[in-house]
């Protein structure tokens, strides 16, 4: 059963792909080129979250 700082982290997941995917329409709308620094620090803040959630549920599994 997942925590609620966990269940946190994946909200904040869906958060940060739903930014990725407003910002492709919006410069697809608009005809900007994309944002690659924006993209970046996205994918990042993604892979930190998912990191988080590992490292949580690996001390849950832990005996003790």
């Amino acid at each position: 059963m997942p925590t609620e700082k966990q269940l946190d982290y994946l909200e904040l997941i869906s958060l940060s792909k739903a930014l990725l995917e407003g910002q492709a329409v919006l410069d697809a709308i608009t005809g900007q080129e994309p944002d690659i620094a924006f993209i970046e620090k996205q994918h990042r803040r993604i892979a930190e979250y998912k990191r988080k959630i590992t490292e949580m549920t690996k001390r849950e599994d832990e005996p003790g």
